[in-house]
Formats: structure tokens, C-alpha cells, sequence
């Protein structure tokens, strides 16, 4: 339970960071709440179809989808560094703590990855239904997040 919360507490910080500059860009590289929707939706029917013996594919999967947090969190650090002679003092403590919470649960999700990797057998079908409950909540986490944020706009 406590690595599902991680999760979904490190994708919804992400995201509350995230989302703002994506409205920034232009045209179709803004990422919208149906194309995560969809994402969603895709990586869990491809993880739940995975057996043991396609462990690996399941964690290339894995893999790919830390390397995209980790790309993220890279270009939030960089808008933040860009920006910072914008930014009030109090906001940029708290990016700065932001960003050092999300590096911490990053660290985490790495230990989270590696009992995923040399799960047992036993453990397989359970390591498959967390990843997927966490991944279904980091898209509804994406929904909040992105509708508070469209409402503070207006």
C-alpha cells in the first residue's frame, strides 16, 4: 500500500508541476487528459496480459515509463532553473522542495522496480494488479489535477 501511495503521490506532484507548462506549448505537443486516458488504458491491458514467463517485456515497459518520469522531472528542473529570476522567493522553495521530494519518491519507485523485477511467481499476478491500481490512479490523478488547473485559469 505505502508503494502504490508513492506512486501515485509522485505522479500527482509531478503532474500539478507539469500541467502548467504544457499549456504553454503549442498546438499538439500539449499533452491532454484523453491521450492519458488512452495511455492508461493501453499500459494496463498490455501489463495485465503479460505472464512470469514475459517478466522481461513487463519490465522494459516498467523501465521505459521510469525513464519518461525521469525526463520529466529533468525538464521540470530545467523550467524551473530558466525561470528562476521570475520567481518569488516563496516559489521557488517551494519548486525546490518539490523537486527534491519527487527525486526522493523517484529513488523509491526504483526500489519499488526492483522487487517488481525479481518478484516470485506467487507474487507475479499481485505485482501486475498494484502496478495497474497505481497506473489507473495516476490518470485520475492526472483528471483532478488538470481540472483544478483548467479552473484557476478562468
Amino acid at each position: 500500500m505505502r508503494k502504490k501511495t508513492l506512486i501515485i503521490t509522485m505522479i500527482a506532484v509531478l503532474m500539478l508541476f507539469f500541467i502548467p507548462a504544457s499549456q504553454t506549448k503549442a498546438g499538439n505537443d500539449t499533452v491532454t487528459s484523453r491521450d492519458v486516458k488512452a495511455e492508461t488504458k493501453e499500459m494496463i491491458n498490455t501489463l495485465q496480459q503479460y505472464t512470469i514467463d514475459q517478466r522481461d517485456q513487463a519490465m522494459k515497459e516498467a523501465k521505459q515509463a521510469m525513464d519518461n518520469i525521469d525526463a520529466r522531472i529533468d525538464e521540470l528542473e530545467s523550467r524551473v532553473d530558466n525561470n528562476w529570476d521570475k520567481m518569488t522567493q516563496a516559489a521557488r522553495e517551494e519548486a525546490r522542495a518539490n523537486l527534491k521530494a519527487l527525486r526522493q519518491q523517484r529513488n523509491e519507485l526504483s526500489e519499488w522496480y526492483g522487487s517488481f523485477k525479481n518478484s516470485s511467481e506467487d507474487a507475479w499476478e499481485q505485482m501486475k494488479n498494484g502496478f495497474s491500481d497505481a497506473y489507473q490512479a495516476l490518470s485520475d490523478s492526472w483528471e483532478k489535477a488538470k481540472s483544478e488547473y483548467d479552473a484557476e485559469k478562468k
